[in-house]
């Protein structure tokens, strides 16, 4: 079986994968095994995106230390047993590992992946997508970092820090 394995730059390797048997939790091992970069916890199954007559699977880390951000942003609308945030909103750490499957795994390379990625952008058309709520979405987003870090982001893109009025002895 081949699989993509996408390193926290962004960068993509195609991985031979060459056991007899596609056991999930026997992958699961593998690919934390050779993954370069990690987040917290143990790696699980994140989003599966129906697709033609196969299932895309992305496996890798949804929590992680500043810093370990995947810099690959996954198509949108992938289904999630547990993550809530839509798959082209969410935040993931260290590798990700992007799979194929149709009863069995199957292979998947850069290349059909690419197709499945630009499919997926095509599909959602501006006219489907309400644009301001997805923009709001973001905003909001920023907006509730911002205030924990203490950093404001004014409408020219300028950052101010809080001004400090301790008076330090």
């Amino acid at each position: 079986m081949k699989f993509i394995h996408i390193l926290k730059d962004g960068k993509m390797d195609e991985i031979n994968y060459n056991k007899k048997k596609y056991d999930e939790k026997v992958l699961l091992k593998y690919l934390s095994k050779i993954s370069k970069s990690q987040g917290f916890d143990s790696i699980k199954k994140l989003y599966t995106w129906d697709y033609q007559d196969y299932k895309i699977i992305c496996y890798g880390w949804y929590d992680g230390d500043n810093g370990f951000e995947n810099s690959h942003g996954l198509p949108q609308s992938g289904k999630s047993d547990f993550i809530e945030e839509d798959s082209s909103l969410k935040t993931l750490y260290g590798d990700l590992f992007i799979c194929k499957y149709n009863d069995k795994y199957t292979d998947l390379t850069i290349s059909e992946y690419s197709m499945f990625y630009g499919n997926m952008v095509d599909d959602y058309s501006d006219d489907e997508i309400d644009i301001n709520h997805f923009e709001e979405t973001i905003n909001k987003e920023k907006e509730d970092k911002i205030k924990d870090d203490y950093i404001i982001i004014n409408n020219d893109n300028y950052i101010e820090l809080e001004y400090d009025d301790y008076e330090y002895q």
